[in-house]
């Protein structure tokens, strides 16, 4: 139970230490930079709100990222932003951390999306070591998991671990404060749980620091069900995804119809991304696929979709270089960036086919304007 007073919480130096944790990387950005301009009193203002119960969480604005997917991201002015750095990194982050799984990896301090591929992996290994290539995966995501995430259920879990009242009302503010369109939700037939018809009760914003802790932790249920009552020893979780592995058939269809069960309990979908299959045809989680070969060896790779987009951030930045657009330390940056996820898999053809798309500044490419990036005068006309 967490048993700190909102009070204790919300301190002044609190607020401060919050606001330096919250600029790291953004100091070049217009909000932050009038923020601190009067900072001191930015923080005064937002303690006393705080202190006197009139801070209300502000209005969101959106925009949409197109990779590694199009998304539609919902960001909070920058003030509500240090609250949720208190709220979370001081309060529900440490609490719900001691309270999960090994094998729950996403938004934690020393794990994350590696983390999660290193572990299964591992785990992979030693069940094929003692049953070979027979076996089943179970591989499930939650439907729009996010915007579909219900608001009572997911308040009542949050707020049964909190003592403090004031602190059950300030998260539950920050759950209904954003509401996921109807249109959204019938488009994908997900049950809206609005009582007066203008709310739809359920979804949360990808861009709050608390939508990242909840997700995290809301599905700890099926964690549980699947660790500890169905006693799966190969199994991860990073966020919605899912997957794990057991040798018989039939336990993994009724481990499928429990944690449906479960599922349904929680106000979610299983999308129809879930399936079974044997172990055979390998399995994609995290952007890499996990094959197991014919003698028995687990090899990971990247899978076609990610080969796919990074092709195509290689031709981008090749011709953002010849026109000009960026210098050669941006695309030596990218090619360290694509070095430092390539290195995880089995990839060194398709690494070295990238730097091949890349390594062109000492051949004299012809930029828009005519001239050698590499000389910087006009190409010799043949026959000269």
């Amino acid at each position: 139970m967490i048993t700190k007073t909102f009070e204790e919480t919300f301190t002044y130096e609190a607020l401060y230490r919050a606001h330096l944790r919250g600029r790291r990387c953004k100091r070049d950005k217009k909000p932050l930079i009038r923020f601190e301009m009067t900072m001191l009193s930015h923080l005064n203002e937002l303690h006393l709100e705080l202190m006197n119960g009139k801070y209300k969480v502000g209005r969101y604005h959106s925009f949409i990222v197109e990779e590694p997917k199009k998304r539609e991201i919902q960001t909070l002015p920058y003030e509500n932003r240090v609250v949720q750095h208190v709220i979370c990194d001081d309060l529900l982050a440490p609490y719900f951390l001691r309270h999960t799984i090994v094998d729950n990896c996403a938004c934690q301090e020393g794990k994350g999306a590696h983390f999660a591929l290193n572990r299964f992996e591992t785990k992979l290994k030693d069940y094929v070591r003692q049953y070979g290539r027979n076996g089943y995966f179970l591989k499930c995501d939650i439907l729009k998991y996010f915007p579909s995430m219900p608001h009572e259920l997911l308040a009542q879990t949050v707020c049964k671990h909190i003592q403090d009242e004031k602190i059950k009302k300030l998260v539950r503010d920050i759950i209904e404060s954003y509401h996921a369109g109807q249109t959204f939700l019938d488009k994908y037939g997900i049950e809206s749980l609005g009582k007066d018809g203008t709310k739809t009760g359920r979804g949360i914003p990808i861009g709050n620091q608390t939508s990242q802790v909840f997700g995290m932790f809301y599905l700890d249920k099926v964690d549980r069900l699947v660790k500890e009552k169905l006693r799966f020893k190969v199994y991860s979780r990073y966020m919605d995804d899912f997957v794990l592995l057991h040798q018989d058939l039939d336990y993994v269809k009724y481990a499928l119809e429990e944690i449906r069960k479960v599922v349904k309990e929680l106000g979610l979908y299983l999308n129809a991304k879930t399936q079974i299959f044997p172990i055979k045809n390998g399995v994609t989680y995290l952007g890499f696929r996990f094959i197991v070969t014919e003698d028995c060896k687990v090899v990971k790779v990247v899978k076609k979709q990610t080969k796919r987009r990074l092709r195509w951030r290689a031709r981008l930045l090749k011709k953002a270089y010849i026109e000009n657009l960026i210098p050669i330390e941006r695309v030596k940056a990218s090619q360290a960036a694509f070095h430092g996820h390539l290195t995880h898999a089995r990839s060194y053809k398709f690494e070295r086919e990238l730097n091949a798309k890349l390594n062109f500044e000492d051949k004299g490419e012809i930029t828009k304007d005519g001239k050698s990036r590499r000389q910087g005068v006009e190409p010799a006309q043949q026959g000269d």
